[in-house]
């Protein structure tokens, strides 16, 4: 019973904060692996046959301890998910001993039966999977994706599964010259990623991607720089390009940086709080509206943790929220109309061919919820966080005429009175 007890306070301990490292970034032919310490955080999958890359599975602070704890109760007692564990290494080695007996493959789900420093024996294998290869399950804050799921079962289901082009934390927008890339009817198309900084705080990473048409034209030119801190913040710095066309994004709730957390964690299923940086409450009032940060709080088995999606004050116009009951939280500033309902006008953003648009977005994982994790203190770091970017991207200011293209301005004008706004908003909580 002691043994038991002092694993759940350091469970507890570790849940609730994050122990920052050094990140280390290590790139496959189809994914890359971000580890934190000893601990893998999460695989962005940019070739994996999908319509789109993503993040998938993304891991809160304290897994393999979680997973130990899980493993010291009774086999009756122990949750659904809660010994199984993710591959989030290509072509991961199973140990026995100091030696290579087997491979297993990403995106295996297997069991594990024990945990020992930084490794974890599986069921399956026989064998020793080192720790930074998987992501248990019971951490992972992120719904996986499940190609055959069950017919007709309660929303209340474990394995409930609806709109199936929810993938993880993925970047993408419906209405871009008429081409819903949310919905997947349009495909993003990785064409290179490079590890800037390999292990460091914040390692670095950048992608180049391509959205294309029905025909393979190029719509638009994506270049993503993404940084992952080691307290467990990630920042997603675009600049999107306009092809040899112009590039309209239309007003539209379907967008843009999101995140489809698990069915335990959702509001209506008895997630929460949902909490934005006003104090707030609930995904029906918080939905539409823009603030710095909202904060989505659930359980997953018998531990609670939270995600924080993060508006910047350089963007140039605040973003609105698309956060729902049912696990959808997202984030885009291109539904002026549809977020209100038609109490603003509809205020499309036009680009002109060769012209770009700059967006900055907030990822913050974390045990416990929004007050305990020091989200505002974490949303300081992310408006901080220096600019290493090689590539400078003209800004837009929308004409108040929302049927007017939108015009080039130097980026030393944008960002005054949105600080100020931001700030305003970020200390006022009701």
């Amino acid at each position: 019973m002691r043994k038991i007890l002092a694993a759940a306070l350091t469970v507890w301990s570790f849940a609730a904060y994050s122990i920052a490292a050094d990140v280390t970034l290590t790139k496959g032919e189809r994914t890359v692996k971000a580890t934190i310490g000893d601990e893998a955080f999460f695989a962005y999958q940019f070739d994996v046959g999908r319509k789109k890359p993503f993040m998938l599975p993304l891991a809160a602070p304290g897994g393999p301890e979680l997973l130990a704890a899980e493993l010291h109760k009774p086999e009756a007692e122990r949750s659904p998910i809660g010994t199984s564990v993710y591959v989030v290494q290509e072509d991961a080695e199973v140990l026995d001993g100091g030696s290579v007996k087997d491979h297993v493959q990403f995106g295996e789900i297997l069991t594990a039966t024990e945990v020992s420093e930084s490794r974890i024996r599986v069921k399956e294998k026989n064998g020793w999977l080192r720790s930074s290869d998987v992501i248990p399950v019971l951490a992972t804050v992120t719904r996986l994706i499940d190609d055959q799921p069950p017919q007709g079962v309660d929303r209340l289901d474990p394995r409930y599964y609806d709109h199936p082009h929810h993938k993880g934390v993925w970047f993408s927008i419906d209405e871009v010259n008429g081409i819903k890339y949310w919905n997947e009817d349009g495909r993003i198309q990785n064409q290179s990623v490079e590890i800037v900084d390999v292990k460091a705080d914040p390692a670095v990473m950048k992608v180049v991607n391509e959205w294309v048409d029905d025909e393979g034209r190029v719509v638009l030119n994506e270049m993503t720089t993404i940084r992952i801190h080691g307290n467990r913040l990630i920042d997603y710095d675009a600049v999107l390009t306009a092809g040899d066309k112009p590039v309209t994004f239309g007003d539209t709730k379907e967008g843009m940086f999101a995140i489809r957390v698990p069915n335990s964690m959702r509001e209506f299923a008895g997630g929460g709080p949902v909490v934005n940086a006003e104090g707030v409450q609930g995904t029906a009032a918080c939905w539409g509206k823009p603030s710095p940060w909202i904060d989505y709080a659930g359980p997953i088995g018998s531990n609670r943790f939270g995600v924080t999606v993060m508006d910047h004050p350089s963007n140039f116009r605040p973003s609105r929220y698309h956060v729902r009951d049912y696990g959808l939280f997202s984030i885009s500033p291109f539904g002026e109309a549809a977020y209100t309902n038609g109490a603003e006008p509809a205020a499309p953003v036009t680009l002109q061919p060769g012209q770009n648009l700059r967006l900055k977005y907030g990822l913050f994982v974390h045990g416990g919820n929004a007050d305990l994790a020091d989200v505002r203190r974490a949303y300081e770091q992310f408006t901080r966080v220096e600019d290493s970017s090689s590539t400078k991207a003209s800004t837009v200011e929308c004409s108040v005429n929302p049927s007017a293209p939108c015009r080039p301005r130097p980026s030393s004008c944008q960002t005054r009175s949105s600080r100020r706004s931001w700030r305003r908003l970020s200390s006022n909580r009701g």
